[in-house]
């Protein structure tokens, strides 16, 4: 049996980390508090009370120990999963748009032990 590739395009940090999201949905903006449980350059995976829609815009802001100012990044969702338990959906967050800055502080903030 062949391996199986891998679906993402780049790899992913287990993480216990916190942040907010809002989803721009065309009416009023729905923000709430995250879980972050894995974080890359690509992307990320987010605990959610509430699901949002595929193909949603989304900008998440984290709480970093290495910065004054919270990192915003700004993406899709890509794909979601419905809770098991109550207020525990996850969904799948895809990076889009972000600057040199804005990829180096992400670099910084995986190199960084104390955001696990």
């Amino acid at each position: 049996m062949a391996a199986r590739e891998h679906f993402r395009a780049q790899s992913r940090r287990p993480t216990r980390g916190a942040g907010s999201l809002i989803a721009t949905t065309g009416g009023p903006p729905n923000q709430q508090s995250v879980k972050v449980v894995d974080l890359g350059l690509g992307g990320a995976c987010l605990e959610v009370a509430d699901l949002i829609p595929l193909g949603t815009p989304v900008r998440l802001s984290l709480e970093a120990p290495n910065r004054w100012e919270p990192l915003v990044l700004d993406g899709r969702v890509v794909w979601t999963r419905d809770a098991l338990k109550p207020g525990r959906a996850r969904l799948g967050m895809k990076f889009e748009k972000a600057s040199s800055g804005t990829l180096r502080a992400l670099v910084d903030l995986l190199e960084v032990e104390a955001y696990e």
